[in-house]
């Protein structure tokens, strides 16, 4: 009896993100090329592609070769897409390597009209998921982050070996992080409320590269699928 209870206890402290909401954004990136009627493209279009990931298709975004490897490529929804509140979600497959990192990023349109915030999840690569938050207004900027440095929130070996769901639930009161629908992360309130795009990206910061191996590449970003309810 006492675990029928706790059970039950545990399932009415569930939380859906998406209960009572509907679908207002969804790409499943099935087509032969990259919808854009949704997506605005980098300026390096070759590291963004729709290939082949196993039973279905994907979106690809690879690095480009270069000299000092630095580089941010992605896909963003700017002027196409953008939302106040609601749940925005998507299905990744992170980097395995330290020295490049996948984003999954909702930020303003212009994000130098201040106050403003961008919320994000980070792949930095051997299995380290970092979902954070950076607020700017004229007193500068401020980071919100868990506790630690950072945190393996999956087993070893599952950001890059199968897809995840990296969810962000975004209401007047809050913003949550979910990972695989398990609340990692929250932060309160904050005096910034205007729609916000989506952004998918694939970075080698400066600071990253001493940490990126030239050898252990292709070590590429993929997308299965993004939804956005409201």
């Amino acid at each position: 009896m006492r675990c029928l209870f706790l059970l039950l206890a545990a399932s009415a402290l569930a939380v859906d993100p998406t209960s009572g909401k509907k679908v207002t954004f969804s790409d499943d990136f099935t087509g032969e090329a990259i919808d854009e009627t949704k997506w605005t493209l980098p300026t390096n279009r070759e590291t963004a592609s729709i290939v082949k990931g196993g039973k279905d298709k994907v979106l690809r975004i690879s690095l480009r070769k270069a000299e000092d490897m630095i580089q941010w490529n992605g896909l963003t929804t700017n002027g196409k897409f953008e939302q106040l509140y609601g749940y925005f979600e998507a299905s990744i497959k992170m980097p395995a390597y330290k020295g490049n990192t996948a984003i999954f990023r909702l930020g303003p349109a212009d994000e130098k009209v201040t106050p403003s915030i961008i919320v994000l999840f980070e792949g930095l690569g051997s299995d380290q998921i970092m979902p954070w938050a950076r607020k700017s207004d004229d007193s500068g900027q401020r980071d919100f982050r868990p506790e630690g440095k950072l945190t393996q929130f999956l087993k070893a070996g599952e950001a890059a070996k199968k897809f995840n769901t990296y969810g962000f639930l975004w209401t007047e009161k809050s913003f949550t992080w979910f990972i695989n629908g398990k609340k990692v992360h929250q932060v309160d309130k904050q005096d910034t409320a205007k729609p916000m795009r989506l952004q998918l990206a694939h970075r080698v910061a400066e600071f990253e590269r001493p940490n990126l191996n030239l050898k252990q590449l292709p070590d590429d970003v993929e997308i299965d699928w993004v939804k956005v309810w409201k």
